[in-house]
């Protein structure tokens, strides 16, 4: 499937489940949904505040590092988890995807914000000099693989050389793949990039593939959780997809690497038989 079609497919997918996803529940019950979003409409919703933090979610802790394994993610197309949002029980029980609060992937949504060049409502509410410290941290850059992988680069402090190699993530996030401006912007960038002597042996075709799927980030789906639940309740529901159920996978994952090689020995010493 090409990106263009991917992004139709996940328009649709959106359109079909702009809905209850199993009809209307009886009013004593609470419950919960799945949306599917892109990135870019994430991003919107965190921005003007239509998705917003409340006070039990801790302050924005992740390194660049982990900002950048989120891209890489999304520029393979890999699932980067699923966002938890929750609105009282006794509130308006619409459809809508505005009013909604974040009790689970403020950190990936903050990331997502800034790989975006954009700045989430929590954020606007911290001190300017705080603001303008994080955005220039988690400015991030993009090297087009040549002799090795893509890969997405976390700005230096101590770097004091500009890398004509590396592209800005934000800029290419701000560039539409599908618009004829946008690839025309692309192109361009694919011609600076090949002239380059490190890149004389990489195709242009595929330096612009690289780069385009950088900017199709924004149309990547995520698929969000909406809540219905008394606070006390999404609280019980954040401690245990945050601590219980993670020890457990990290047991499972844990048993799981462990009886593997043993499977792997069985299966050679019944083959060598």
């Amino acid at each position: 499937m090409t990106d263009r079609e991917r992004h139709d497919a996940v328009n649709s997918d959106h359109e079909r489940t702009s809905g209850p996803a199993q009809g209307p529940r009886p009013k004593d019950e609470h419950g919960y949904d799945y949306r599917v979003v892109t990135v870019g409409e994430a991003v919107e919703r965190a921005v003007s505040g239509e998705w917003d933090v409340p006070e039990f979610q801790r302050q924005f802790v992740w390194q660049p590092s982990q900002v950048c394994g989120l891209a890489d993610s999304l520029w393979r197309n890999y699932p980067v988890g699923a966002l938890l949002l929750w609105r009282s029980a006794n509130g308006d029980d619409d459809a809508s995807l505005s009013g909604w609060w974040i009790a689970d992937g403020q950190q990936r949504l903050t990331s997502l914000c800034m790989l975006c060049g954009s700045e989430p409502v929590w954020l606007k509410r911290k001190p300017a000099e705080f603001r303008t410290r994080l955005l220039k941290r988690f400015d991030l850059w993009f090297r087009v693989g040549g002799d090795g992988l893509p890969e997405f680069v976390a700005p230096r402090p101590a770097a004091s050389t500009y890398d004509p190699r590396l592209v800005s993530v934000r800029r290419l996030t701000a560039i539409d793949p599908c618009d004829e401006h946008g690839r025309s912007e692309l192109e361009r960038l694919a011609r600076e990039l090949k002239a380059m002597e490190c890149y004389r042996e990489l195709d242009t075709t595929e330096i612009y593939r690289q780069l385009s799927r950088v900017s199709i980030i924004r149309q990547r789906p995520l698929v969000a959780t909406l809540v219905r639940h008394e606070r006390e309740d999404v609280l019980e529901i954040f401690e245990r997809l945050n601590s219980r159920g993670m020890r457990f996978r990290k047991l499972l994952l844990k048993l799981a690497m462990e009886e593997i090689p043993a499977a792997i020995r069985s299966v050679r010493g019944q083959l060598g038989r």
